[in-house]
């Protein structure tokens, strides 16, 4: 168990070439990214250029291996390997460097800096700095490729830190701006169901059925929306206490392996939640045993593999180490719990899991 945690908190590597990751799941290689906007990325392939509106593309990967980028690549490598305090004083290096942002064919250098700025703050439970940085994107690049994104990210903030009446305002406001600024509809879908979450009226099997319907709506022309909602549905599931059908749903969600690393983080998430309940409910560790296995490896790849959903991340810890405790692994255990204090030291879910450890926090 310590090979397989020692493997998976291991980096990754830099972006050596242009790539367009697109909703359905596909890899679009090309050898210019030419704009990159809330409504369309052009690129040029060989002598043509090409176009995806950008509901289609869920992710743009630029080369950073020139010289001009080492300082960004740099960044983007304590990024990878969750020093993401640091991360933060890198890429506001980079950008203060006006030469370099001024630069033909650097443009883009700003907004992406910018947006995994946001991304290391929320990965540190910066609730605040989320915030301030998204206004600050917004701001100096207004037609930026991560505007809704970015507004997404900050409402979701709000929800992690409690603010639901602030989380509602940012995603009516995103809501409104697809009207006003001609945003793609998608995103009207994903506010539709950031609301739905928050709606205090809905719980249990009211619940589960209002994001079915929301699933079935959106399944045919906004997957990625569906998929999210997918992954509510299930944890509604888990909610009722349906691990079974949870279980076949989520590994659904994971065979697509569509929606971005959010919905998969949340699919393997939920797969790990239901196991970790099951062993629970058995009496006998050889009944338990394959249960909290697989539990373990499931918070255990979310930990590791993608540790930016931080709404995530040091709840799955917490759930791997006590499941390693449980099994007899009281040195995975203890690895998982130092790591935690070290990325999440304010965490409640550190310290549950150092008190119930019987560590000192």
């Amino acid at each position: 168990m310590l090979s397989l945690l020692a493997t998976t908190l291991l980096a990754l590597l830099p972006q050596s070439q242009n790539e367009l990751v697109l909703v359905d799941g596909t890899t679009l290689q090309v050898d210019k990214i030419l704009s990159e906007t809330f409504t369309e990325v052009t690129y040029k392939r060989g002598k043509s250029e090409g176009r995806k509106p950008s509901e289609e593309v869920i992710e743009v990967r630029h080369n950073i291996g020139k010289t001009a980028l080492e300082d960004y690549a740099y960044a983007i490598e304590v990024m990878n390997s969750g020093q993401f305090g640091n991360a933060v004083v890198e890429f506001r290096a980079v950008l203060e460097n006006e030469k370099l942002l001024n630069r033909a064919g650097y443009e883009w250098v700003r907004q992406h800096a910018l947006f995994r700025q946001v991304r290391c703050m929320n990965s540190l439970a910066d609730f605040a700095g989320v915030s301030a940085t998204v206004d600050t994107l917004l701001a100096e690049v207004p037609n930026t490729f991560f505007y809704a994104p970015a507004l997404m990210m900050k409402a979701q903030t709000k929800m992690d830190s409690g603010d639901k009446v602030g989380a509602a305002r940012v995603f009516k406001r995103l809501q409104n701006e697809v009207v006003s600024k001609g945003l793609p509809q998608r995103w009207s879908r994903e506010a539709e169901l950031g609301l739905m979450l928050l709606d205090s009226k809905l719980s249990g099997a009211k619940l589960e059925r209002a994001l079915q319907g929301l699933v079935e709506k959106n399944a045919s022309q906004y997957p990625t929306v569906a998929a999210r909602a997918r992954v509510e549905v299930g944890n509604a599931m888990v909610a009722n206490k349906d691990y079974d059908g949870a279980r076949v749903f989520f590994k659904a969600i994971i065979k697509d392996g569509k929606g971005g690393d959010s919905v998969m983080a949340g699919a393997i998430s939920g797969k790990g939640d239901c196991a970790y309940r099951q062993a629970l409910s058995m009496d006998s560790m050889k009944d338990q045993m394959p249960f909290l296995e697989e539990a373990i490896l499931d918070f255990l790849t979310v930990a590791s593999v993608y540790r930016e959903e931080v709404r995530l991340v040091p709840r799955a810890m917490y759930f791997a180490g006590d499941a390693l405790k449980r099994v007899g692994d009281g040195g995975g255990a203890r690895a998982v719990a130092t790591r935690l204090r070290q990325l999440f030291p304010d965490s409640s879910w550190k310290t549950k899991l150092f008190t119930e450890l019987g560590f000192k926090g």
